[in-house]
């Protein structure tokens, strides 16, 4: 058990699937299917979730900055990207896996900003792969059509994020972030994320909310 971690991306096995993190040319975070007849071969994507930075500053067709540094540590993964020009601020994704007597691989997603400059509106913009199951909105948190991926805000945190949904009720994206923040502060954001080789039933994804909503704020590196 645990991170295996190469040049671009890092990987972590749950049973005859496997959350895999790629950092290059972009961040994303994607939970794929193994192959039945080779176990140790990934490939359908069940769905992947793509972080972009965003600033008022910048053209948003602008490339993100190069990796900083990616590193595990025990069950977590993290990955800086540093603050370079054009990019006023800099951020980092820490993801921790935890283990799950049901079978579920459940993940602490725990994203944040940071800037030099005295005047900054960083933002984080996840957006949802194009896959057979869009997601779609639930009172409570965002999920797959197949109920097999759901994806949580930290009640501490949704004043600090907008999800945007087609007319349709898919989820087009997620903004992270994005108000004024001055210059030495560090603003950080709480995502859950659960996957499961079956549909994740209601009552499950309610329980492991209230477990999030009432666990400590984590100590990040």
């Amino acid at each position: 058990m645990g991170w295996n971690v190469s040049q671009t991306e890092a990987i972590f096995d749950h049973a005859s699937h496997a959350l895999v993190v790629s950092t290059r040319p972009s961040l994303r975070i994607q939970w794929l299917a193994k192959s039945e007849q080779d176990p140790s071969v990934q490939h359908r994507a069940i769905c992947s979730w793509e972080i972009q930075p965003r600033e008022d500053s910048v053209d948003p067709s602008t490339e993100a900055p190069a990796l900083e540094e990616a590193y595990s540590r025990l069950d977590d993964f993290i990955v800086k990207f540093p603050q370079k020009f054009p990019w006023p601020f800099s951020y980092q994704l820490d993801i921790r896996v935890h283990g799950n007597a049901s079978g579920l691989l459940v993940a602490e997603l725990w994203l944040s900003v940071q800037t030099s400059m005295l005047e900054c509106n960083p933002q984080l913009r996840l957006t949802p792969g194009a896959t057979k199951e869009p997601w779609t909105c639930h009172p409570e948190f965002l999920c797959s059509s197949d109920r097999r991926a759901a994806l949580a805000i930290h009640p501490l945190d949704r004043q600090d994020c907008l999800v945007h949904a087609s007319r349709s009720g898919e989820v087009e994206q997620l903004d992270l972030f994005g108000r004024f923040m001055e210059k030495g502060v560090i603003r950080r954001g709480r995502l859950l994320f659960v996957a499961s080789a079956s549909s994740i039933s209601e009552n499950q994804m309610l329980g492991l909310c209230r477990e999030f909503a009432a666990s400590e704020l984590p100590l990040t590196p």
